[in-house]
């Protein structure tokens, strides 16, 4: 049975849409002998931040075979206990036989399990360490390997893969490559050569990628690649090993945003690609969840997958941005900061169940509708909420209070947004569910993270404005105090939530990072000494 034939009238109507809009970008719809089966339907474990104890990385992976997912992909980053590079792990690394009793346990449950070794893009855990400061694309971004530097890349990635290897028993590896976007650094311009900027970019990524898949491959394993830069620099694209899996991500934009519609490189070249869809990525923080966003994100592009002849969906979820801030004593590197942390998840009691079930009911060509109804249906059936209720509470996470950009120039103002998120939030409160209820308390505390910002983004506004004298200054300061008490009692229940799943200190850091705004603005305003 196809994912049509199951469809709800409204539902086959944005489906036809869909097929109406492909063949208009040129794509075509494609019949059903070109649909491929997607085998491989694979959930993402981002390990930048927010790293799990082993007994909840257990937990995560039983929740995910529930699901009925069949891989994870497993991004370590400096979670991982490198051999011979330990410099690279991180305080929360895991040991090496944490590490080989978690893929036994995932295996045992029939799950493939992908380590996602980066090595070109989202470099910094790498990057950041003397040690290999001489494959910086740039002195002061610790972002990208520079790509020139064929020789002693391979000899550090071929060591790191090896690692790899030893520990996972995949027939995949993943080798990153998204986001490269240090492909015009100076050594890079040189190699260009007599080439344009877009030829010489898609050469040096090719190349490049080319010798990591060759690395992969010596180990008799297939390399997986994110596709968003051959996407977007898809010149060189011939030269590239014929066994690589592209990766497409997208997380609720156009086919071709990165230049070239997935599906039309794949068949001009005879690729193979899987896509991804998205449980958290931008704009989400501490205090946004883009609840619309994600679930029409798998209503409308899973389809496309499954039309473009994709083999495997990835259902992405990510902590940070993975854009960082740079400390620095004089030009020495002290530490590096996320610029962004997303609302954790957390295990069994996983506030995004919402978002991965609607990503397994699409795939399995079950009928879904619109988000709210959607959503509504999910939040009945979970929490054993009235129709009244479960409306209520879907109006509350997905109105737009909840994740407009919010500056003291901009309509609508922080204090109208805290308005309207504070009755929210209150409304929310009174509701009991039935079953369920630790999962339930995590839509209560996204509710007062996003009221504890605005509350203090409306202060700040106060004291950005032409109005804002010495009088004012008192009241900014006794508000700011207060919003500090306040930020003691959220830290509590924050931890109360999170205590088992993220490690103190982990905890610690992400009280900071909430808090910080306010203390800047509370140290000056008082002139504190």
């Amino acid at each position: 049975m196809t994912l049509f034939n199951t469809l709800t009238m409204a539902a086959k109507a944005r489906f036809a849409f869909l097929s109406l809009l492909l063949m208009l970008l040129g794509v075509g719809a494609t019949s059903q002998a070109d649909e491929a089966n997607i085998e491989v339907v694979a959930y993402h474990v981002d390990l930048r931040v927010q790293v799990f104890p082993l007994p909840v990385l257990k937990q995560m992976a039983a929740e995910a075979k529930a699901h009925g997912f069949n891989t994870l992909i497993m991004e370590w980053e400096g979670a991982y206990p490198y051999k011979d590079h330990a410099i690279i792990s991180n305080r929360y690394a895991y040991s090496r036989e944490e590490i080989k009793t978690f893929i036994d346990y995932a295996e045992n449950l029939g799950l493939d399990v992908i380590p996602l070794q980066q090595t070109l893009g989202h470099a910094e855990y790498i990057l950041r360490n003397e040690r290999y400061a001489h494959l910086r694309a740039d002195a002061k971004d610790f972002s990208q390997i520079d790509p020139t530097l064929m020789p002693e890349a391979k000899a550090l990635f071929s060591e790191l893969i090896s690692d790899m290897v030893s520990m996972h028993d995949s027939e995949y590896i993943h080798i990153g490559g998204d986001e490269t976007w240090l492909l015009d650094c100076n050594r890079c311009r040189k190699a260009w050569g007599e080439l344009s900027e877009s030829e010489g970019k898609s050469k040096l990524y090719v190349d490049y990628i080319g010798m990591i898949a060759g690395i992969v491959k010596t180990h008799g394993k297939t390399p997986l690649v994110w596709a968003d830069m051959i996407l977007e620099h898809p010149e060189a694209i011939a030269k590239m090993p014929k066994d690589i899996v592209y990766i497409d991500w997208n997380y609720g934009w156009a086919y071709d945003r990165f230049g070239t519609n997935p599906k039309a490189l794949k068949d001009k070249h005879d690729l193979e690609f899987w896509g991804a869809t998205a449980i958290r990525s931008w704009p989400d923080d501490y205090h946004v969840n883009t609840w619309n966003t994600h679930l029409n994100n798998q209503f409308d592009y899973i389809p496309f997958a499954r039309q473009a002849g994709f083999t495997g969906m990835v259902l992405t979820s990510w902590s940070t941005s993975g854009g960082y801030g740079y400390e620095w004593l004089s030009s020495e590197l002290i530490d590096l900061t996320p610029i962004r942390q997303v609302y954790p998840h957390s295990y069994p009691d996983n506030a995004y169940r919402l978002t991965i079930n609607a990503f397994m009911d699409v795939l399995q060509g079950k009928a879904v509708t619109a988000p709210d109804e959607y959503a509504q249906s999910h939040f009945e059936n979970r929490f054993g909420f009235s129709e009244q209720h479960a409306k209520a509470l879907w109006k509350a996470i997905s109105d737009s209070s909840m994740h407009t950009t919010v500056s003291h120039t901009a309509t609508p103002s922080a204090a109208s947004l805290l308005e309207v998120v504070s009755a929210n939030r209150k409304r929310l409160e009174k509701l009991t569910p039935k079953t369920h209820h630790g999962e339930f308390k995590h839509f209560v505390m996204q509710m007062t993270l996003r009221e504890f910002y605005l509350e203090f983004k409306a202060i700040e506004a106060q004291a950005q404005s032409s109005g804002f004298d010495s009088e004012a200054r008192q009241a900014a300061i006794a508000h700011l105090q207060a919003l500090k008490e306040k930020a003691k009692t959220i830290d509590n229940a924050f931890n109360a939530l999170f205590g088992e799943t993220l490690y103190r200190a982990e905890l610690d850091q992400l009280s900071r990072y909430r808090s910080a705004q306010l203390e800047v603005l509370l140290d000056k305003l008082a002139q504190s000494r």
